[in-house]
């Protein structure tokens, strides 16, 4: 098909989605803030989708005109960069 706009919507729309599902559960969790039970290491993780959701918006509302290799745009490199770095460190912190 060929609808970018609506895949990259699907994508953000999911993050929200799953968000929303959290605030509510952290509203249903009666032993304290949700993500305070969370281990330090999956704070990385979840920093990490912070970062490339802020990237992919940036990348929506900015299109640079050059490309590295003429076929991948920055914002798809600083995604992946950031992916292997989060995926390093869980794989570092594995138990």
């Amino acid at each position: 098909m060929g609808a970018l706009d609506m895949a990259i919507s699907d994508l953000l729309g999911s993050n929200l989605f799953d968000l929303v599902i959290i605030a509510v559960e952290d509203l249903a969790y009666l032993k304290g803030p949700l993500l305070a039970n969370v281990s330090p290491v999956r704070l990385v993780t979840v920093q990490s989708a912070i970062m490339m959701t802020a990237i992919a918006i940036v990348g929506l509302l900015y299109h640079p005109q050059t490309r590295l290799f003429k076929t991948v745009g920055w914002v798809s490199m600083f995604m992946f960069a950031i992916y292997i770095l989060n995926l390093s460190v869980l794989y570092l912190q594995r138990k």
